[in-house]
């Protein structure tokens, strides 16, 4: 969902996303301009430009801007260390646009900054920590994170959580 409440859905294989309202009334359809073979998920900042993860044979997350063409992005060849993710999926934003990526099998949450210039992992410590998370969604106005597991096979709850600048307990 984005500011406006409405739903964003990505259609991967057509490389494409859309935008309908909560009563199903078709908005907008953005194609997504080259270099972005097979996207996850996208979100919508509050000046009108789209954060997407996608995978591939670069797993990255772009900074798109309101046509579809990559501004930004961060990330490439799969890999584990912090300049790179493998299998990045579910994004969330937090209040200062901090974005929070679940890269899936790094059992991981990274945090980036909007400019996509700095990045930093978000630790959960919940029961072994995190078993292949993949979807995020953040109600900032709880304070709460929901991550999805396809591994671990649960949703992990985090409340009182500000933004995704400082790790949760």
């Amino acid at each position: 969902m984005n500011n406006a409440k409405n739903v964003l859905v990505v259609i991967q294989g057509e490389c494409r996303f859309q935008e309908f309202t909560t009563h199903g009334a078709l908005l907008q359809t953005i194609q997504l301009q080259s270099g972005i073979t097979r996207p996850i998920q996208v979100v919508e900042l509050s000046n009108g430009q789209f954060m997407i993860s996608h995978t591939g044979t670069n797993q990255r997350v772009g900074l798109l801007d309101v046509k579809g063409a990559v501004v930004r992005s961060y990330g490439g060849t799969p890999g584990s260390d912090m300049t790179k993710m493998n299998y990045p999926g579910g994004l969330a934003v937090d209040k200062n646009e901090n974005i929070l990526v679940a890269d899936e099998h790094n059992n991981r949450l990274l945090v980036l900054d909007r400019s996509l210039t700095i990045a930093h992992e978000m630790s959960v410590a919940f029961d072994g920590g995190l078993k292949g998370p993949y979807s995020l969604w953040y109600d900032k106005s709880r304070g709460r994170l929901y991550i999805g597991e396809l591994k671990g096979k649960r949703v992990i709850i985090i409340d009182n959580l500000k933004d995704f600048t400082a790790s949760p307990v």
